[in-house]
């Protein structure tokens, strides 16, 4: 923007004035000029706009619990300060939900380290089960080599003897294979819970245990034809003692099953301990959300009160606003600049605020990075302005005027705005020079509303008419006033 005046636009007046001062020159006294001197200051353009006043620091507050409020007094312009507690809570929901959290963890460990304790008694019984079949397996191997050891040179004798023993051992592997299947039976009613099906499935197994001995005691009771007393009496023997491991060698495998089958994997025992941590972290969640309650909602730094979204005694949930602060000591302006105007602006120049009568220095602190619509549809980037100083005349949600001091020079040479002339030779001036009238023609540099700078065609000190006068003016004489 340049302040310049234009020949053409100085109409009758200033012909009547010429005229004057033709009669004035002709009586040979000097004309009286208003001057200024041509001289080295520091000049900054201005970028004006309006904008409303805000604190620097904003704040929503929100609820950090669901509860109902039990005090709450404040209300749209109210003063806060720092560290004041204006949001209380009832506490008697929220207690609820701990006691209850507390509860469900307790049943939740209790649950866990029985199961836990019983799965290891079941683990310890499987143990000795497997640990007994294995030594009657060792043991009934034992008897059946010595018997077979007495045996060994009768077979043909005692062929008729051995066919009979060949039968029972066909039955006795029958009903072996047949105590496998009960067993198996057993195994899948009791996973099934079917007390009935167990019931008969054990009356089954002890009467094939009964079979099973029975036979045994057959095929042990077989007498040999040709053994010594001594002999046979030994093979008896045996025999009975096979007989008794051999149904104690039936009753630990279907004791080892029965076990196996209440011992929890490690999937089982992670899943028992998750669920005890979610009920454990249920009892922090609800102490945290006790405490937050009880502690309440502080203001965080002094200022006033720009919304307030609740009453006393509103139940509200965790994450509802409850309120907005805006900071009373830390004061900005919101302005909107231009898309022609922003390349200008700079984070810490100084300007000049203008409020309600009273003038104030502040700072250009943020520049946004997003440029919004405004009411005129023209996109312009807010620029923030913090004042330097403000006072209790500084009221939130006014608005202001602001000057954004830009392109800052320091000791530049200059000339009064009033000084400045310019036609389509150029900018020029008019100086008294030598006591006399003289247009100077100059090269400008920057303008701001009250100077020009010059670059050339000007000294420091001259001195520069600041009246309004045109060329019918070079060469009369003249002077300062």
């Amino acid at each position: 923007m340049k302040y310049k005046r234009l020949i053409a636009g100085i109409t009758g007046a200033a012909v009547l004035t010429g005229a004057g001062l033709t009669m004035t020159a002709f009586l040979g006294k000097a004309n009286s000029y208003s001057t200024d001197t041509a001289g080295y200051r520091s000049i900054s353009e201005d970028v004006e706009a309006t904008g409303d006043v805000h604190g620097v620091d904003s704040m929503t507050y929100y609820s950090a619990v669901t509860a109902p409020v039990d005090y709450y007094e404040l209300k749209t312009g109210d003063l806060v300060t720092a560290g004041e507690r204006v949001v209380g809570y009832d506490l008697e929901d929220l207690l609820n939900v701990r006691d209850q959290a507390v509860l469900t963890a307790k049943s939740a460990e209790n649950t866990m380290n029985g199961q836990v304790q019983a799965s290891n008694n079941n683990q310890a019984k499987f143990n000795k089960a497997a640990s007994d079949i294995e030594i009657y397996r060792n043991t009934y191997a034992l008897f059946r080599q010595a018997n077979d050891y007495l045996n060994q040179g009768q077979y043909q004798e005692n062929w008729d003897v051995n066919c009979i023993a060949d039968s029972i051992k066909k039955d006795l592997a029958d009903k072996q294979a047949e105590l496998a299947t009960k067993t198996a039976e057993l195994q899948e009613k009791q996973a099934l819970s079917d007390p009935k099906g167990v019931k008969e499935a054990f009356e089954s197994i002890e009467k094939l245990n009964k079979d099973i001995g029975d036979l045994n005691a057959d095929l042990a009771g077989l007498p040999p034809t040709t053994l010594s007393p001594e002999e046979y009496a030994q093979t008896v023997l045996n025999g009975n003692w096979m007989s008794d491991i051999m149904r104690n060698w039936t009753e630990a495998s279907t004791l080892k099953n029965t076990y196996e089958n209440q011992i929890l994997n490690s999937y089982q025992k992670e899943q028992l301990r998750n669920s005890y941590d979610l009920s454990e972290l249920g009892v922090n969640s609800a102490e945290e959300n006790l405490t937050r309650a009880t502690e309440g909602v502080y203001v965080d730094y002094d200022g006033i009160v720009t919304a307030s979204f609740i009453e006393n005694g509103s139940v509200v949930s965790k994450g509802t606003p409850l309120f907005t602060v805006e900071s009373v000591n830390d004061i900005k302006v919101d302005v909107g600049i231009s898309k022609y105007d922003i390349g200008k602006i700079e984070v810490g120049q100084k300007a000049k605020i203008s409020i309600a009568g009273n003038d104030y220095t502040g700072t250009v602190y943020e520049i946004k990075r997003l440029a919004e619509a405004t009411d005129s549809d023209k996109a312009k980037v807010t620029v923030s302005v913090r004042f330097d100083q403000p006072d209790d005349k500084v009221y939130i949600g006014l608005e202001a005027d602001v000057a954004i001091h830009t392109n800052e020079k320091e000791g530049v040479l200059t000339i009064p705005t009033e000084a400045y002339y310019a036609d389509d030779n150029g900018d020029y001036c008019y100086l008294i020079k030598d006591g006399e009238v003289s247009k100077q023609y100059i090269t400008i540099g920057s303008q701001t509303p009250d100077y020009i700078e010059v670059t050339a065609g000007l000294n420091n000190g001259d001195t520069v008419i600041t009246d309004a006068i045109t060329d019918e003016n070079i060469g009369q004489k003249a002077e300062s006033r």
